[in-house]
């Protein structure tokens, strides 16, 4: 056995919201905690995140009279997550009893939870509020509201209690908040230790891991178990091409989420699921190309297309999607093959001086500068054929430039007939404008779209859409497809143990948050989609973790 370095009952890898989560369950058990950190700074993904985290059934919504019943919420969960395989009427739902397994955790332990983390002051807990468009003033809706099984659409989620008048995003004051918890009750937090191994027992127990800091090797030992509660795999491009669906050029990700779990856990024999999937977001290209695929100015993100005249189109100036659809959905539309190329690789935000000059601070204004204010992401030009003259130019300065799994071919070329084709597409856009129905793609027609429009000068009472200017100028932005994160890796059972590929559980190996496979599935059932179940899974494998006997050395 090696001589340890470090030792706690539970050792934690990470510093985010599961990790966090992790640890505050497993002090409340009455054992030690140590969290490992590979980034200078703790917090990961989830303090440069907005903070909010969907949860069904949670008693801030219950408190304000609204139910979310369980069969309903599963219901939703599972046809979101597993499409091809929902069958209502079918045991689980139709889907594999380990899936439904996860989903039916979830429900059941989110709410309480969240309960007890708000109980021990690890959480300040508020129902994230409308922006001001939504039919009910509580809480804007979910992103799926429109389907039926959706019977709880409002008040699922949450964020944590921001300072009045803050302009910083809320995921700063939850990591931070959860942090003073931990260093409240003593708990260690290692910034620079990267995690390379697991050490196991003779029994065949996991009972420590490997750690780099400062380019030595320490061994820390975990007298109970590991959870393992870091980053996905994004900023691996090798991962990135093998293992998801489509190309990506950027990643919202923290630089450290490079997939260590992965490599680790396949070691021991854990089964790998989930894989291609990822949690899908659109972002402007010069930012994630500055710094290899990392996409860290807040401009960047494009959540929701700002503007009500605004649209987007790919290489042959048509548009693709519903520009207001939620931006998991919408960024998908990048990965349409079409048997010998990606038409959409690349797509182009288009607006004009009506969207520029609009004056509103709004949480989704993203590449949209506010008025007076200009953005090394944005082009512009008086006319549209000059617009895609300074986009191809765009296009040339960004070919060569390195991004994750996705480049600039020097095949993606505006087509020769673009400016024609995009005066035809804002031709048929304005048409639908005029009476407030897009006839092609359905844009306003969820209450989400309306809600998350922001300003509209429209009278139609489809609030997303207005006539795009016959006359310039005209702004453009490049958009690649991106990641929040990955959400695929070792597979884990209800209790957050991570699974062999038989089906057994690794012992003393736990697993939450973006590092393993998801119970969401190929879902993004909201705003805080991401956080909610990584906390939830945090909290049970911390309290599990903590629950666990002594291991031998």
């Amino acid at each position: 056995m090696p001589t340890w370095d470090l030792q706690a009952d539970v050792v934690i890898v990470g510093s985010g919201g599961a990790a966090l989560s992790a640890a505050a369950a497993v002090v409340d058990q009455g054992a030690s905690a140590l969290l490992l950190e590979a980034a200078e700074t703790p917090g990961g993904t989830t303090r440069r995140s907005g903070g909010a985290f969907w949860i069904p059934n949670n008693a801030l919504m219950r408190a304000q009279g609204l139910t979310d019943p369980r069969d309903g919420a599963l219901q939703l969960m599972a046809r979101t997550a597993y499409p091809t395989l929902y069958t209502p009427e079918a045991p689980c739902l139709g889907l594999p009893p380990l899936q439904y397994e996860l989903l039916a955790a979830f429900y059941d332990n989110a709410g309480p939870a969240i309960d007890r983390l708000t109980q021990l002051g690890a959480l300040q807990p508020v129902i994230l509020g409308s922006y001001g468009f939504s039919p009910q003033p509580l809480s804007d809706p979910d992103y799926h509201a429109e389907l039926p099984e959706n019977r709880a659409p409002y008040g699922r989620v949450l964020t944590a209690r921001a300072p009045p008048g803050s302009m910083q995003w809320p995921g700063v004051f939850l990591a931070d908040g959860m942090l003073a918890h931990l260093r409240s009750k003593d708990v260690p937090v290692l910034t620079q230790h990267r995690v390379t191994g697991v050490l196991s027992n003779a029994r065949g127990e996991v009972m420590g891991v490997e750690a780099e800091h400062e380019g030595t090797s320490r061994a820390v030992r975990a007298r109970k178990a590991v959870v393992f509660a870091s980053g996905g795999f994004a900023h691996d491009a090798q991962k990135a091409r093998a293992f998801l669906r489509g190309p990506l050029f950027g990643s919202g990700s923290v630089p450290t989420s490079r997939g260590a779990f992965i490599d680790i856990a396949s070691r021991l024999g854990a089964r790998l699921d989930n894989l291609a999937n990822g949690f899908f977001y659109q972002v402007a290209l010069e930012d994630a190309a500055a710094r290899g695929g990392e996409v860290a100015r807040n401009d960047a993100h494009v959540f929701f297309p700002y503007g009500d005249s605004t649209v987007v189109v790919n290489k042959q100036g048509v548009r693709v999607a519903n520009e207001k659809a939620p931006y998991h959905e919408r960024a998908q539309t990048h990965f349409h093959w079409s048997g010998k190329e990606y038409p959409h690789l690349v797509q182009f935000m288009i607006w004009d001086q009506g969207v520029a000059q609009e004056p509103t601070f709004w949480p989704w204004r993203g590449v949209v500068p506010l008025p007076g204010q200009e953005s090394p992401l944005v082009v512009q030009a008086q006319t549209l054929a000059q617009l895609a003259q300074r986009i191809e130019e765009r296009l040339e300065r960004l070919r060569g430039r390195p991004f994750l799994s996705a480049t600039i071919p020097p095949s993606l070329k505006l087509a020769p007939d673009f400016v024609s084709r995009l005066e035809e597409t804002l031709q048929r856009f304005n048409t639908f404008a005029a009476t407030g129905v897009d006839l092609d793609f359905h844009r306003g027609a969820t209450a989400l779209e309306q809600a998350w429009q922001g300003p509209s000068r429209s009278t139609t009472g489809n609030r997303t859409l207005y006539p795009m200017s016959r006359t310039g100028p005209y702004y453009a932005a490049l958009l690649g497809a991106a990641t929040l994160d990955t959400c695929g890796g070792p597979a884990i059972g209800p209790d957050a143990r991570v699974l062999r590929t038989d089906g057994s559980a690794i012992p003393g190996l736990y697993g939450a948050g973006n590092c393993i496979a998801s119970p969401s599935g190929q879902a993004y059932w909201g705003a805080g989609g991401t956080l909610g179940p990584a906390m939830t899974f945090g909290f049970i494998a911390g309290r599990n973790a903590a629950r666990e006997p002594l291991k031998e050395e």
